[in-house]
């Protein structure tokens, strides 16, 4: 492990201040744990991780947590001592996923992991901050993660925390370290020459009147001061939009093209064909996330619009992902003017930029005020879809009368409830054996009657249980999940 903060400091002449610049004074990366191994819902327990050095074996990460099937994500910045390309390794049999200033270095998350997950390499300069997130599953077993770099002309080291920072840390450089000037010794005082004696005064000559030149006289008389012209008033900062949460479309100025995003875990069905692939999210449901900050959520499901591994860089693309209280799936809605807004990313201030597919997709990038990126808001109205016109027969359960139709269903069902008063709550799908297979996030909603689509169409056909747990109260649904089978025409006999 690398020694504390490294400094570099500049000589100059004795006596001036001489100052470095400290290359490494992290404390380590926020990281949050869930008693899950999807990284999904409210996390049990966050806190500082200095390092990334884990050797749990059978044992729990900490007390709240499972010993097996969970999940945790450490996120924040990442300091170099010396430029140069940087290589990283994690030791972990289970699964992973890295990235270094938006760039994906190593994804073991399907499974397809060893012990020394070796990834790809990344050019970092010496005392500039990029960004770096990590997530880990445990599924069974021994459990263990340590995130290492390589760093030029090196070995294989665990990053040390020193060169590591929390969510939130600035990405400007450490601060200026100076060093003290050594006070220079004393000179020893001279005596002071006695006083020469003084001589007698002379007779004051006589006053000759002198007249002054017209050029000497004017340049006696003071100017009068001439007004500074009033700096330009600063422009005020933009406004946010008073947006009234709901769903919407969002059409870019530029091609007047819609807001969207494939979803890859959502296929379409046909009944009695296979899956047609997956669907696209073409209307956003925008939640208040405070200050006018909302989230880009999918319709129906607990995926948001993201910026991939919290990159600050321009061109970073964009992607569909669990909402997990990350500034880079928040998006501040200001206004642009003309009936036109703009979509600015919490955490890099930077905007959503349309880009044609053929360019990279859906990025980020400074914003400047092209038309490509901004956009029009328009409000949909949600109809209900038909199978809630059937819900009113069917029986409602627990406090917030919860009930779902239908059920059994082809894995496509409708879920209401109501809420009394503004509370957070959130959900999760467990199979026959107890194991959690859908969850969603948990988050405040507000008091009313609330329906949702719940889309399980990607799980086996079986009996499951749906608990709704609003507050601290839990309510228990069971629910079957069926699949249509076509008939077998029956084989005739031949004729005798």
């Amino acid at each position: 492990m690398l020694a504390g903060p490294s400094v570099s400091a500049a000589s100059g002449p004795a006596g001036r201040r001489t100052a470095a610049v400290a290359q490494g004074a992290g404390t380590g990366l926020t990281a949050v744990y869930f008693s899950n191994g999807s990284l999904a819902g409210a996390p049990t327990l966050k806190r500082l991780d200095s390092t990334v050095d884990f050797q749990w074996g059978l044992g729990s990460p900490a007390p709240g947590l499972p010993t097996d099937n969970f999940s945790a994500r450490w996120e924040g910045l990442l300091s170099a001592p010396t430029t140069g390309r940087y290589s990283f390794s994690i030791l972990s049999n289970d699964g992973l996923r890295l990235w270094v200033n938006g760039k994906k270095v190593i994804d073991t998350w399907n499974g397809n992991g060893g012990g020394n997950n070796v990834g790809g390499s990344v050019n970092l300069a010496a005392g500039e901050k990029t960004t770096i997130k990590l997530e880990y599953y445990d599924e069974e077993g021994d459990a263990r993660v340590e995130l290492q770099w390589i760093p030029p002309g090196q070995s294989a080291q665990i990053i040390p925390s020193e060169h590591l920072y929390p969510v939130g840390s600035p990405m400007t450089p450490d601060p200026v370290v100076t060093s003290t000037p050594v006070a220079k010794a004393a000179a020893t005082p001279k005596p002071a020459p006695a006083p020469a004696p003084k001589a007698a005064p002379a007779a004051p000559a006589p006053a000759v009147a002198v007249a002054a030149p017209a050029a000497k006289k004017a340049a006696r008389v003071k100017p009068e001061p001439v007004a500074k012209p009033a700096p330009a008033p600063k422009p005020a900062p933009a406004e946010p939009v008073v947006v009234t949460p709901g769903v919407y479309t969002l059409t870019v100025r530029s091609s007047g093209k819609a807001l969207e995003v494939m979803d890859e875990s959502r296929t379409g069905r046909i009944p009695g064909q296979q899956q047609t692939g997956p669907k696209v999210a073409a209307q956003w449901r925008l939640e208040n996330a405070g200050s006018g900050n909302f989230r880009l959520m999918v319709p129906g499901g607990n995926k948001v619009l993201e910026v991939l591994g919290s990159s600050t860089s321009n061109g970073a693309p964009l992607d569909l992902w669990p909402y997990y209280s990350g500034n880079n799936q928040i998006w501040q809605i200001e206004d642009a003017g003309d009936g036109y807004v703009k979509v600015i990313a919490k955490h890099s201030r930077k905007g959503l930029t349309y880009k044609d597919s053929t360019d990279g997709g859906l990025q980020q990038w400074r914003y400047s005020g092209k038309d490509n990126q901004l956009w029009k808001l328009t409000p949909v109205v949600e109809k209900l879809p038909p199978l809630m016109a059937d819900m009113g027969n069917v029986p409602a359960i627990g406090a917030n009368k919860m009930s779902v139709y239908p059920n059994p269903s082809t894995g496509v069902l409708q879920m209401a409830y109501q809420l009394k008063e503004d509370m957070p709550l959130g959900w999760v799908l467990y199979d026959q054996r107890g194991i959690a297979v859908k969850v969603s996030d948990y988050r405040r909603q507000t008091s009313g009657a609330h329906h949702q689509t719940l889309d399980f169409t990607g799980l086996p056909a079986g009996d499951y249980n749906l608990n709704l747990t609003v507050g601290a109260t839990t309510t228990k649904q069971s629910l079957s999940i069926r699949r249509p089978t076509a008939e077998i025409p029956a084989v005739q006999e031949p004729a005798k």
